[in-house]
């Protein structure tokens, strides 16, 4: 049996508690967990703790909380095992600035990539995909949805669809805390200009400059989260 934690304070301790858990008694989607009364019990944390655990495993699929029934393991724990069996580790908010510092290289080589790949009919793309994101941002809308289609059809212009996959994988698992546990409803409003600059240097097969654009609008977005943090 999984011993109680003797650190409470970090919440990462406790949702790898629960996943331990799920994984030692082969629990799969759909079978019931213990209560949080139970859990309290087993690991001594506080019940605020568990609390927000809990919204993070759920935010990811993990477990899924059912009013006045219980919690039960989430369709996203099958997904979860395959996922930390290629990265090694599970994505939580402390480990959320080194998986940018992995984009920041990652897409480094991607431009690389591009600059040799791209056919002009996927830049042609790009360019409609930055028009309906530059749409959204004029408007004063929600752009979550237009900047994810801009940069997923980035990464898919490399023409490697297992450096395409790792690439979408860092950014389905690090979006899903822009708004929890951080709370950030809009973010990264000053990375905006330079998507477009972005596209132009790709456009011209500039690499260096594309690589320079894409560092400064991955900073604003590193500033914007370690700034969240610090809140905390």
């Amino acid at each position: 049996m999984t011993a109680p934690i003797k650190r409470i304070s970090l919440q990462s301790e406790i949702i790898k508690y629960i996943q331990s858990y799920i994984e030692e008694h082969g629990l799969k989607e759909g079978d019931r967990l213990p209560s949080q009364g139970e859990f309290i019990e087993m690991m001594q944390v506080s019940r605020t703790a568990l609390r927000e655990a809990f919204k993070t495993l759920e935010a990811d699929k993990i477990v899924e909380v059912k009013n006045g029934k219980g919690i039960y393991v989430g369709a996203g724990e099958k997904k979860k095992q395959s996922v930390e069996a290629l990265l090694g580790f599970t994505v939580e908010k402390e480990k959320l600035l080194e998986v940018l510092e992995a984009r920041r290289a990652m897409e480094n080589e991607l431009i690389h990539m591009i600059i040799r790949t791209a056919t002009e009919g996927e830049l042609d793309e790009l360019g409609e995909s930055l028009d309906a994101l530059l749409r959204k941002i004029d408007a004063g809308e929600q752009d979550t949805v237009e900047d994810k289609a801009f940069h997923a059809r980035i990464y898919k212009m490399c023409h490697n669809e297992v450096f395409y996959k790792l690439l979408l994988l860092l950014s389905e698992y690090t979006d899903k805390f822009w708004q929890f546990p951080l709370d950030m409803k809009e973010p990264f409003k000053k990375s905006m200009p330079y998507h477009g600059e972005l596209y132009y240097a790709l456009r011209e097969r500039n690499e260096k400059k594309a690589q320079r654009i894409n560092n400064k609008l991955l900073d604003c977005i590193y500033e914007d989260i370690a700034k969240q943090l610090r809140k905390e």
